[in-house]
């Protein structure tokens, strides 16, 4: 068996027992899920694909990790400059729904990808509400491998149970982040959080940046050098939020989270990493995700710090 095969395998029995944590609550549809669903993918530079889990028939929304699709198109089409004189760099110390830190270190979020951060390059979109929609999703199937459809139950119930973000949303036009109509502003983010995927696709995206912005396995090129660095680097230092330090630390993977349990990660110059499973903790991590990444970058020695073999 191959040795990744044999990671994914022994890591995903080693979490299936857990049973910590639980759905996130405040977005209804998330909670109607199963949550002993658990998968995980891996995918090559070389573009070879490893599943365990229930990887062939457990999909979730991006949620969150899809914060990566905005950040990383607006990085190519207008430059680090541009996204940077809407959005920080710094982790907030934070949970990623806070208001306080737009009160207390405004105008702009701390960085693109708490939800300050997201909303706010969200609003950077031009055109019409169709025209930015279909901005995400063309730039969700560039970096994804292939068509992300929205999940419609998911983002009726963000939009209905989604008043903390059209709060965020409020306070950034009433700092001047963000221009123009609020709520197609929040539309372009709901539907983002919305899209729908397996961890196959989901690993795509991240096997792409630890290619250097090259399509695993093609050679073409996806993403500048400069987006990338930007991009893994801030996955690093805040893509789990106020749990993104103990997270680096342990497995030396720069990830993103999402609330419906997804949590991808890069192995740079290896692999992109997928895993999902809707328990989480109280800073909206995937409790079997957390295990599983952990085993991985023990049993195949990928943590940053050490030497690609």
């Amino acid at each position: 068996m191959h040795p990744i095969q044999a990671a994914l395998n022994h890591a995903v029995a080693e979490a299936r027992p857990l049973m910590d944590g639980g759905p996130a609550q405040y977005i209804p549809e998330l909670a109607n899920v199963d949550l002993d669903a658990t998968s995980v993918a891996v995918r090559t530079i070389d573009g070879q694909l490893f599943e365990a889990g229930d990887a062939a028939t457990h999909a979730f929304t991006l949620q969150s990790s899809a914060k990566l699709v905005v950040l990383a198109g607006l990085l190519e089409e207008r430059g680090a400059d541009a996204v940077f004189r809407v959005v920080g760099k710094e982790p907030s110390g934070s949970s990623f729904a806070s208001l306080a830190r737009l009160e207390t270190h405004g105008p702009g979020p701390a960085n693109p990808l708490v939800n300050a951060g997201a909303i706010a390059l969200c609003g950077q979109l031009v055109g019409s509400l169709s025209e930015r929609l279909g901005w995400i999703q063309g730039w969700a199937e560039r970096l994804y491998g292939e068509s992300i459809p929205i999940d419609d139950k998911v983002l009726a119930s963000e939009r209905s149970t989604g008043d903390r973000n059209r709060s965020i949303a409020y306070f950034l036009k009433h700092n001047g982040v963000i221009r123009g109509d609020v709520n197609d502003t929040l539309e372009v983010y709901f539907s983002l959080c919305s899209l729908n995927a397996r961890v196959r696709q989901a690993s795509q995206l991240t096997a792409v940046l630890a290619s250097g912005g090259h399509a695993p396995g093609a050679g073409y090129r996806v993403l500048r050098d400069e987006t990338v660095s930007a991009v893994v680097s801030l996955m690093a230092t805040c893509g789990m939020y106020d749990e993104s330090g103990a997270h680096l630390a342990a497995t030396g993977l720069p990830a993103k989270s999402g609330v419906s349990g997804v949590i991808v990660a890069v192995a740079p110059g290896r692999a992109g990493i997928a895993v999902s499973s809707p328990r989480v903790n109280a800073k909206g991590g995937s409790v079997r995700g957390h295990s599983i990444l952990g085993h991985i970058s023990r049993s195949l020695g990928w943590h940053f710090g050490l030497p690609v073999r």
